[in-house]
């Protein structure tokens, strides 16, 4: 059984009908321990709006592990002198909110197209060295989510990115793992030790993504194994979409507490 400290939730679960600030209230209600805090909006990027969800937090009691940044506003590789200094100043300013709120981490999908094109790719990773190093000089860590449609897909990406000369970490995502075709298990090895978050939800191929875990086709008993191989002690985030439900959300967190991991 999950310790009920471990299990939390992304506050893009309650997304788009709360706003970030009324979700980590919404999620205290329900239970939940620890917290990934989507920042949906340009406003929300703002030391100030920092400082109110640190009070929310530390209000209602719960415990802000990370962050995770929205992908269109972080192209921190961009040939666009503008776009690649504007992302560069939120990134910065990210780091400050992490620090406001005590997360320890960012999550990042990082590169989302040309994949596998050179002239993307080696840019993409000189940012991730300049992003990983100031993220560590602020005391967080910087997380790179496997994401089938972005740059970390499948585990020869985890060992590219380990390679690199400076902190990184690992945010695993069962769900985009096999959705990407490569085995969560596997893609859980490579991470290994720097794995820092998961998120939990669940699919069906073809069909709905983002489901509350046992609501789909994933084999959790699988996940846990390779979860406890690994010794993985961090939080299991949960991380659906459309779920307006509360009811479905607390059978979520149970299924997350019954979860041995």
């Amino acid at each position: 059984m999950a310790e009920a400290s471990r299990v939390g939730i992304s506050t893009a679960s309650f997304f788009p009908h709360l706003l970030t600030e009324e979700a980590v209230e919404a999620a205290a209600r329900l239970g939940f321990a620890v917290l990934e805090l989507f920042l949906q909006a340009e406003a929300e990027y703002a030391p100030s709006f920092g400082s109110e969800l640190a009070r929310r937090a530390r209000d209602t009691g719960v415990r802000i592990h990370s962050l995770h940044l929205f992908a269109t506003l972080f192209d921190l590789w961009s040939p666009y002198r503008r776009v690649y200094d504007e992302s560069r100043d939120r990134y910065l300013r990210t780091l400050e909110i992490a620090n406001r709120v005590g997360a320890t981490a960012l999550t990042w999908h990082g590169l989302r197209y040309q994949l596998d094109n050179p002239l993307w790719v080696e840019p993409f990773l000189e940012s991730t060295l300049w992003a990983a190093q100031k993220a560590d000089e602020a005391g967080v860590l910087l997380c790179i989510e496997n994401v089938s449609w972005c740059y970390l897909r499948r585990t020869e990406h985890v060992e590219r990115l380990k390679a690199l000369p400076v902190p990184i970490g690992f945010t695993f995502d069962p769900f985009h793992a096999a959705e990407a075709g490569d085995t969560p298990e596997a893609v859980a090895r490579a991470m290994g030790s720097r794995m820092h978050t998961t998120h939990i939800s669940d699919y069906r191929r073809g069909g709905p993504r983002h489901l509350p875990p046992g609501e789909g086709e994933l084999d959790w008993e699988t996940i846990a194994a390779a979860l406890r191989e690994i010794d993985y002690r961090g939080p299991l985030i949960l991380e659906v979409t459309a779920v307006r439900d509360e009811r479905r959300l607390l059978q979520a967190r149970d299924f997350l507490l019954r979860w041995a991991v």
